[in-house]
């Protein structure tokens, strides 16, 4: 049988004690846990008797302590008894609840409410408290805190622990109203705390700028704010979702309301590169609402003003040196980014920024240009030539140079991955393609490449880059005819010394059988032509092998593509090596036994049966070679400088017998000679005829871009048209309106679409 008055005589010392903040042994809280067990699960009216007891307990506790406050004279006092208070009853509201856990199983006041188990008593405790001392005081104790606040923020030292448990008091004394437990806090504490941290800069910050100048002000502005960051911290609720505005105050107090003032400042320190100076305007203005628009058009407008000068003072040198060009823009590009970082701490919006204007300066035409014509010499844009400078850089890197024998693998590809990031930032990718393939073409048919695993690396990256996979395929293709080509030059090398018993000769030849939709462009092209007799024999030999192997497959002889070595031999004993094309070759060939005699034009072109201007520039590349003092042939042309409209029919031409080599000073009777040059990879080759070919292609494009929107379309805007093209093919170009609009109309005129006749700005499909 359990009698509660004898229990409760046992547990109402140790609830006494706990209330009142006495110490409390390990073994009397364990008792206290089993007498309030007993009572609950024994007595029916047990949760009642204790509730009530409770209740009188806290109500007397709660009572001393508000006459001790009422006795408090001043405000500061009163803050300071009301915390010492608070802070002892406070904890003891988390620790006093905890053994009565067992009240709310039995005790079903509030059946509607859902709470924690220990929560009965300790809302008990708060509401006691807040009923019968805190609303009644709370107006002078939130007017004392703030004012510590103001003191704290003169720069004097106060006790912070003061203002956090004024702040403590109005959200926790309002914790059972649930949602709506924050309420009375942002209406007393954090409104009035917001207001008044408004009405303290807006006093002082203007009289401060006046007096420090703008970059001191910067100083203190920064200071301040880091100060209130970290005030909000420590006094506001966080978890309120008014939080935020103390910030955004603050911030317009001190920043916003001087931002034209303060922003006057940024383009003098980007300009001088005051890191330190533009990571404090960073900090400020990051924090406001719109003044980070006019830093990103100051970095915009210096990137493009300092960029473009750099380019314009270094340009006589740039247009002739791909290497250096690059190395230019990589410098330009460190330099703006390492501005961004250390400047503005890496942010997006200005690394975005960044690009944008670093994109301008790559693809400037005013000072690299590039006139991109039609076939019908009209020119459709003006565009950068540093896709066509990227290209010849690479070429530089990969190909048998001084360049690319003086570096280390790794400089080189550290050199590549610099040209790609480049790369990255032009507009015309179509044109770095094209230039790119006509010299990995030369490398291949000349076997010049440095590398053949950089080669394939170079490919590989390009297609992570996001080259088109048609483009770059076609340059895997090359590179695979190669390797195909070596087993083909072996098979055909044994049946020949099988067949002419001849082996020297087998080994001299070196045969090429490439890819025509990989490697020719525009189809193959033809050119009648006589092939010495030394090499005519082996033609349909070869042919006559290679339909064995392949039968169903037709072979088109590239001649212009072709080079040998031949041995040139002086009057005066000199010995060399010419390393040649096939049409320097016929042409040579015609003095073999005819050396002392002058041959004229018309005689070398029946003998070689090539097109007038195919014989005029190979006569030239013997007759004027750049960069050579002896020329192997000499002609009866008056002009001291030979051009080939200086050639008439009957123009003599004969063989320099005192043919010779000059290095170091000293002339030299043996030696090898390169008189290939940039091998020629059409029969049309000049820059205008490549940008022709390159503005032909892109109108392809540009229809089939437009045929494929309208097939899924099947209607479509003209602003949604171009804004949907520009998309497919930023990849590869940028097409313009002009190019656009002639494709439109092209297409129109050939039945594949038609302007809707209610609008003629709406497109539709004709299936």
């Amino acid at each position: 049988m359990v009698d509660f008055d004898d229990e409760w005589m046992k547990a109402e010392p140790i609830v006494h004690a706990l209330l009142y903040q006495k110490p409390v042994s390990p073994a009397a809280w364990q008792d206290l846990f089993y007498h309030i067990y007993k009572i609950t699960a024994w007595l029916d009216d047990g949760p009642q008797r204790i509730r009530g007891i409770l209740t009188h307990e806290i109500f007397e506790y709660v009572y001393e302590a508000n006459d001790r406050l009422r006795r408090l004279q001043t405000d500061e006092s009163l803050l300071n008894g009301y915390i010492k208070e608070w802070n002892k009853f406070y904890r003891q509201a988390s620790i006093l609840p905890l053994p009565f856990k067992k009240l709310d199983d039995n005790l079903k006041t509030k059946p509607q409410m859902e709470v924690s188990e220990s929560d009965s008593i300790r809302t008990l405790m708060l509401e006691k408290w807040n009923d019968i001392i805190f609303s009644t005081i709370s107006e002078p104790l939130l007017n004392e805190a703030l004012r510590l606040v103001k003191e704290e923020r003169d720069g004097n030292l106060i006790d912070s622990n003061n203002v956090i448990g004024i702040r403590e008091s109005f959200v926790a004394l309002n914790d059972k109203l649930g949602e709506d437990s924050l309420v009375a806090y942002q209406k007393a504490f954090e409104k009035q705390f917001i207001e008044q941290t408004t009405e303290y800069y807006k006093k002082i910050c203007g009289k401060l700028l006046n007096k420090l100048g703008v970059l001191d002000y910067m100083v203190y502005a920064d200071k301040k704010l880091e100060e209130e960051q970290q005030r909000a911290q420590k006094y506001l609720e966080m978890s309120s979702p008014s939080a935020g505005r103390h910030m955004e105050q603050a911030v317009i107090a001190l920043v916003e309301n001087f931002e034209d003032t303060i922003l006057a400042e940024c383009s003098k320190l980007i300009a001088q590169r005051d890191v330190e100076r533009l990571q404090r305007l960073y900090r400020l203005i990051r924090r406001t609402r719109y003044g980070i628009e006019t830093v990103l058009k100051c970095i915009d407008a210096h990137i493009r003003t300092e960029g473009l000068d750099d380019m314009r003072n270094n340009a006589e040198n740039l247009s002739t040196d791909p290497e250096r060009y690059v190395q230019q823009l990589l410098q330009m590009f460190e330099k703006f980014s390492s501005l961004v970082r250390e400047g503005f701490c890496d942010d997006a919006r200005l690394l975005t920024a960044r690009d944008k204007a670093f994109r301008a300066v790559v693809n400037d035409s005013s000072i690299f240009k590039t006139e991109m014509m039609n076939k019908k010499g009209r020119t459709l844009s003006i565009e950068s030539k540093c896709a066509e400078l990227l290209a010849n850089c690479c070429d530089l890197l990969l190909r048998k140079t001084q360049l690319s024998k003086k570096l280390t693998s790794e400089e080189i590809d550290e050199k590549l991955n610099q040209v790609l990031l480049v790369l990255k930032y032009v507009e015309n990718k179509d044109v770095f393609m094209r230039f790119h393939r006509a010299h990995l073409s030369r490398r291949l048919i000349l076997e010049m490449s440095a590398d053949q695993e950089k080669e394939e690396m170079m490919v590989a990256r390009l297609r992570e880059c996001g080259m088109p996979s048609d483009a770059v395929n076609k340059l895997s293709r090359m590179l695979q005819d190669i390797e195909v080509n070596k087993d083909l030059n072996a098979s055909f090398k044994k049946a020949l010394t099988v067949t002419n018993n001849n082996k020297s000769v087998a080994d001299s030849i070196n045969l090429k059988v490439l890819n025509g939709g990989a490697w020719v462009r525009g189809g193959s092209e033809k050119i009648r032509f006589t092939l010495p007799r030394d090499l005519e024999d082996f033609v349909p030999e070869m042919e006559a092998f290679y339909k064995k192997q392949h039968n169903g497959r037709k072979l088109c002889w590239m001649h212009h593509w072709s080079s040998g070595t031949m041995v040139f031999v002086t009057a005066n004993g000199g010995r060399f090596d010419l390393e040649i094309t096939t049409f320097q070759m016929a042409v040579l060939f015609c003095f073999n036994e005819r050396a002392q005699d002058k041959i004229s034009l018309e005689t070398l072109r029946l003998a070689t049966e090539l097109p007038d201007a195919e014989l005029n520039r190979t006569l030239l590349s013997l007759v004027a070679y750049p960069k050579m003092r002896s020329q192997i042939l000499l002609c009866d042309s008056p002009s001291q400088n030979i051009t080939a409209r200086d050639f008439t029919d009957s123009t003599k031409f004969y063989i320099n017998h005192n043919f010779h080599l000059v290095k170091n000073g000293k002339t030299q009777q043996r030696g090898k000679v390169n008189l290939i040059g940039r091998l020629q990879l059409s029969l049309e080759a000049n820059a205008e005829k490549e940008h022709e070919s390159i503005v032909a292609l892109r109108e392809f494009r540009v229809q089939e871009g437009i045929v494929k929107i309208l097939k899924m379309r099947k209607t479509i805007t003209l602003a949604q048209l171009t804004m949907e093209l520009v998309e497919i093919l930023k990849p590869l170009f940028i097409p313009n309106r002009q190019i656009i609009k002639e494709q439109i109309d092209w297409l129109i005129d050939n039945k594949y679409m038609e302007r809707r006749p209610d609008d003629i700005s709406v497109f539709v499909y004709v299936a």
